[in-house]
C-alpha cells in the first residue's frame, strides 16, 4: 500500500464544506491505490491511524461539530442603514472609474442600485472571449489577467486589470462578442453592471454615448498598441478613427437619434 498524492505539493484534498449542516469543520480526502484488494479493510484502519498520528504530531485536535448562532436585531430601522451603506459603498465604486464618471450622481446611484456584488476564486474565468455580452464588471477587489487568443492560435497576455478598474465595457456597449478572456488572478470581488440598466440611462440622455465612446476609444487604442505594437502617433491616429467607429456602433446597438 502505499498514499497516492493529488499533487506533487499535497496528499489531501478538501472533500467538503459545512457538511449535514454542521459548519465548524470541513472533510479531507486521502487518496491511495491497493494492489490486493483483499486487503481494504485492513489498508483502511492503517491510513486513519497515520492521519491520526500525524494530526496528533502537528498538535492538530480533531475537529468537534458545532453550531454558533448570531441573534441580532434585524427592524426595518437596521435594514435601511445596512441597504444604504451597500448603495453608497457601490456608488462611490462606480464614481470612481472614469467610465461612470461622467455620469449624474443620481445616474451613479441608480446604477449601483441595480448592480449585483460577482465575486471570483483564484484562476476562475470571468469573462471568455466569444461570449455573447449581457453585463460588464467592475473591479472592486483584486488582480485579473485579460488574454486574447490570435487568428494563429496563440493565447497571449495583454493586460494585468488592478482595482478599481472595470473590463466587458465593449462588448456591452455595442453588442460584439467579447473581445478577450479575462480571469481571476486571485480571489476577486466585482460589481456586475447590466446592459438593460445603463441602456435605459443612456436612452434617456443620449449625449452619454459620445462621453463613453470617448472612454471605449481609449481603452481599446491600449489593447490594439499591445497586440499591434503601435507607436504613439499610430495611436493618436487610430483614437479618433475608433472614436468615430465605437460611438456609432453605440448609437446603432441601442437605436440613438
Amino acid at each position: 500500500m502505499s498514499v497516492w498524492p493529488k499533487s506533487r505539493s499535497r496528499t489531501a484534498s478538501c472533500h467538503d464544506l459545512a457538511g449535514d449542516t454542521r459548519d465548524s469543520f470541513c472533510y479531507y480526502a486521502v487518496r491511495y491505490w491497493l494492489t490486493d484488494l483483499t486487503r481494504d479493510d485492513p489498508t483502511s484502519s492503517l491510513v486513519r491511524e497515520r492521519i491520526y498520528a500525524a494530526l496528533k504530531r502537528a498538535q492538530i485536535p480533531l475537529a468537534i461539530p458545532a453550531k454558533t448562532v448570531f441573534v441580532s436585531p434585524d427592524d426595518m430601522e437596521h435594514r435601511d442603514r445596512k441597504r444604504t451603506r451597500e448603495l453608497e459603498s457601490r456608488t462611490a465604486a462606480l464614481a470612481a472609474i472614469d467610465l461612470f464618471a461622467n455620469l449624474s450622481a443620481d445616474e451613479q446611484r441608480i446604477l449601483a442600485s441595480s448592480a449585483r456584488l460577482a465575486p471570483f476564486s483564484p484562476y476562475e474565468v470571468i469573462t471568455r472571449q466569444g461570449a455573447a455580452a449581457h453585463w460588464l464588471y467592475v473591479l472592486l477587489k483584486g488582480r485579473a489577467v485579460v488574454r486574447v487568443a490570435t487568428n494563429e492560435g496563440e493565447d497571449r497576455q495583454v493586460a494585468v486589470l488592478e482595482a478599481p478598474s472595470f473590463f466587458g465595457e465593449m462588448a456591452l456597449m455595442t453588442g460584439q462578442p467579447r473581445e478577450a478572456t479575462v480571469i481571476a488572478e486571485c480571489d476577486v470581488e466585482c460589481l456586475r453592471v447590466d446592459r438593460k440598466d445603463l441602456e435605459s440611462i443612456i436612452k434617456s440622455r443620449p449625449e452619454i454615448a459620445s462621453e463613453i465612446s470617448v472612454v471605449l476609444a481609449k481603452r481599446r487604442v491600449e489593447l490594439l498598441a499591445v497586440r499591434e505594437g503601435l507607436d504613439a502617433d499610430a495611436k493618436r491616429a487610430r483614437l479618433s478613427t475608433e472614436h468615430t467607429r465605437i460611438l456609432h456602433a453605440i448609437r446603432d446597438f441601442f437605436a440613438l437619434e
